[in-house]
């Protein structure tokens, strides 16, 4: 065994061999791969095994795509040929018009990264899978190139691969402990012997967190038991020439494939069970839990309706072993939250399928700093403290109950809720707030116009839209008041702190007491990497505001660029505070009254004050996420909640009213403002994000060379008006011409000020002018799309210094 080497994987299911592999790919061939028995003796072994293209974003599609390429090469091996049924095809049923919508859009998202989805009818699904019944049958979604793999061949042929390649592989070499070192490199301590690694990776599976344990760190995986079972011959399969599609149904919550002359019938029951979190057995290797076929009882009728052969079919073997699963269901794929040179690949509930593409991005990361694609659906810092392990079983259970159910626009399940909440919660549902969440916080989404509203969630526009006008309305005409909790806010202290900034971020850094400005930053290939919003503070720090989302991603980004070493330091207060937004062109005069010491109509457009509100100090600022004027306020939690009952309280004379984050979607859009990780990720430059203007091309700074040497870019950002008032766009829609796929949208909403159906995205470069005529591949149809100006409500921004400029 070495004792030194670039990056050690430790774990040796198809996360594992996949990441190894895929190293040596991307010149990495100093790594090694660390099994504590043999290779696929997790959950690999027993798994179903299926591969299909199917996934709820453009990221998921294109790893999917990644590992059916790759499967096959490995099929069509001459020298190790493994067992792929390859393109055998499947189908999604659907039994409601929400679930052919939904697929519609699924297509539509698919077809921008070359893959063809159709949606068919109960009749054409009855053609292609002749054993099923069409009974509450609408139709499916057809994936043609579905199929299953022989899971312990295609580890082993990964595995050949990598070794032939340089990597090497320790069978039955447990790990028993982890120790960071000084320069950040690690010590893995083995039952035979030490290894120092660069790097580590851990693809533990089910015992991802005995790995995490060793470097104290607590990943959000729980694992579910799952059964399956393989019938022996049907008659009716063996008398077909080809073999029958795959199934997946989201009503009767199961799976079908077929195992050579029968049928293998996966189970995901309403009952179902977690698995190992009072601990696993250390004797738990190439095992089992035990059969427990009464707790499937209820889908396997189900299954027997919509395949009556099932019926007299015998079963040959019962399966039931665990499966891992995340709060949301995607795996944790990129670096470990607060530990460098550490990366974890695992709640792989889906592993087979889909961990070709796992490991590929993975390496891409390790290697090159970033993926091809953006990753942050994977990144582990998308969770932070509040997913313990109670919580993530808690979604565990719920994701496993809803497998194949996606989830509808604006659906926010209730399993683990509320896991983070704000003094002002209670009284934002008192007022019939809907709530959503967002890094674990309860969010009001929307306020019910009356008791007993029944929200419609649809892929077309439904009640909820005519809720979300009301509120936009207010906040044009008099004056909102939103919550935002949650919000990332960093304090940056240090007497360097400006030139620290100057180096991180590509835009120009404001140092003048009091003012606030809006900066981004960039990846080392010069790629939007996040959005910050920066605030020269009174005592002389400066705060750093960002998406909720962003707050472990920033941190670590923040302390990568070693702030200590320039003297600054960073303390985290996105717990400490509230921001209560108040918007409108009222918002002044309100707040006049309630503080009446400072002088708001000289309370210039992007400064930054404190005040005194209900007793407590805080801080306002003057920006707008909605294009009115509008101020933030930054309050202490304790004070927040009777600083918000002051408002309300002074807000009756003129007709204050709650809005939410839809309101606020609506809006920010109408102006063209972009949002992270939905318009800005690290797929696209500054350039062609159009922030051209926050590059500050005069320094020097971090991404800088690689920026300037990008060359022409063949997408920009636009803004477009669809020609339709039934439905909104979705992010990822496909946007054609002459029915070629050239851009994908971003983000969307109805504008209710412009009365325009927006939407923005990235298009192909020679579509961008404004006036040019597109179509929006929506619903199933092909719409009329125009590119227009952006931020089309209030272009001149009149409506933000309205109050100041009248005074």
């Amino acid at each position: 065994m070495k004792t030194r080497t670039q990056v050690a994987v430790i774990g040796g299911g198809i996360a594992g061999c996949s990441t190894l592999y895929h190293l040596t790919q991307e010149g990495i061939s100093d790594c090694v791969l660390i099994e504590r028995d043999e290779l696929t003796s997790g959950t690999t072994w027993h798994s179903a095994a299926q591969v299909t293209n199917f996934g709820p974003n453009q990221t998921m599609v294109g790893l999917k795509t990644h590992s059916i390429n790759l499967y096959k090469d490995l099929a069509d091996d001459p020298d190790y040929p493994i067992n792929y049924h390859h393109g055998t095809g499947g189908i999604r049923l659907a039994s409601t018009q929400d679930h052919l919508d939904g697929y519609h859009h699924f297509a539509s998202m698919a077809k921008g990264m070359g893959v063809e989805f159709e949606v068919i009818d109960a009749a054409e699904c009855a053609k292609r899978h002749p054993l099923i019944t069409t009974d509450t049958l609408l139709g499916a979604l057809w994936d043609p190139m579905d199929g299953d793999i022989d899971p312990a061949q295609l580890c082993q042929a990964l595995a050949r691969r990598a070794r032939k390649a340089g990597a090497e592989v320790y069978r039955h070499t447990p790990v028993t402990g982890l120790q960071q070192l000084s320069d950040e490199t690690w010590v893995i301590e083995t039952a035979k012997g030490k290894i120092e690694a660069d790097m580590i990776v851990n693809a533990g599976g089910y015992r991802c967190n005995e790995i995490g344990a060793m470097m104290d760190v607590v990943h959000p995986v729980a694992s579910m038991e799952h059964q399956y079972m393989v019938t022996e011959t049907i008659p009716q399969i063996a008398a077909l020439d080809g073999r029958v599609p795959l199934i997946r149904c989201p009503t009767d919550d199961f799976y079908q494939r077929q195992e050579k002359n029968g049928l293998l019938i996966g189970f995901y029951e309403q009952g179902c069970k977690t698995w190992g979190l009072d601990g696993i057995d250390p004797n738990f290797s190439n095992d089992l839990c035990p059969d427990d076929f009464d707790r499937v009882i209820d889908v396997m009728e189900g299954a027997i309706k919509r395949l009556p052969c099932l019926e007299s079919a015998g079963i040959a073997s019962i399966i039931n072993g665990p499966i891992t699963y995340t709060p949301d269901g995607l795996p944790l794929v990129g670096p470990i939250p607060g530990r460098r040179n550490a990366y974890c690949i695992t709640g792989l509930r889906a592993g087979l399928g889909e961990g070709g593409g796992h490991g590929w991005l993975l390496a891409q990361i390790i290697a090159h700093g970033e993926a091809c694609y953006d990753t942050w659906c994977l990144d582990p810092r998308r969770f932070t403290a509040y997913a313990s392990v109670e919580y993530t079983a808690k979604k565990a259970i719920e994701d496993y109950q809803n497998e194949f159910r996606f989830h509808m626009p604006h659906e926010h399940r209730p399993a683990g809720r509320p896991a983070k909440t704000s003094p002002v919660t209670e009284r934002l549902a008192e007022l019939g707030a809907e709530f959503g969440t967002i890094n674990g916080w309860e969010r009001a989404e929307y306020f019910h116009p009356k008791p007993g509203f029944a929200p419609t969630l649809s892929f077309r526009f439904g009640n909820i839209d005519l809720t979300v006008e009301a509120e936009v309305r207010n906040v044009q005409t008099r004056v909102g008041i939103m919550e935002v909790c949650g919000f990332t806010r960093f304090a940056l202290r240090g007497e360097a702190v400006h030139d620290w900034l100057d180096r991180v971020m590509c835009s120009k850094i404001n140092r003048t007491d009091g003012r606030v400005g809006l900066s981004y930053f960039l990846n080392q290939h010069g790629m939007v990497k996040g959005e910050a919003t920066l605030a020269n503070m009174p005592d002389g720090s400066v705060w750093y505001g960002a998406a909720a989302a962003a707050q472990s991603h920033d941190f670590d980004w923040l302390m990568s660029h070693d702030p200590a070493a320039r003297g600054v330091e960073i303390e985290d207060l996105t717990d400490s505070h509230t921001t209560l937004v108040i918007a409108g062109p009222d918002s002044a005069k309100l707040l006049a009254k309630i503080c009446p010491d400072i002088a708001w109509e000289g309370f210039g457009w992007l400064n930054v004050k404190p005040i005194e509100i209900a007793g407590s100090a805080a801080f306002a600022m003057s920006v707008s996420f909605s294009g009115e004027l509008a101020w933030e306020l930054h309050i202490p939690n304790a004070q927040v909640a009777a600083a918000y009952d002051l408002i309300m309280e002074a807000g009756e004379a003129f007709k204050i009213r709650p809005f939410g984050t839809l309101a606020a979607e609506a809006m920010r859009i109408e102006k063209g403002y972009r949002h992270w990780k939905a318009d800005l990720i690290t797929e696209f430059s500054p350039f062609a994000a159009d922030l051209t203007r926050f590059v500050d091309q005069s320094k020097d700074f971090f991404g800088k060379d690689a920026l300037m040497a990008l060359g022409e870019e063949a997408q920009a950002f636009v803004t477009l008006e669809i020609d339709d008032d039934t439905a909104p766009a979705r992010p990822g829609d496909s946007i054609l011409h002459d029915g070629k796929v050239v851009g994908t949208v971003t983000s969307a909403s109805f504008g209710h000020r412009t009365q325009k159906n927006l939407a923005m995205a990235y298009l192909d470069k020679a579509h961008c002018a404004p006036g040019i005529s597109l179509k929006l591949l929506r619903l199933g149809k092909p719409v009329a799309a125009a590119v227009i100006s952006s931020g089309p409500y209030d272009p001149k921004n009149e409506r933000i210094a309205g109050y100041r400029a009248k005074a």
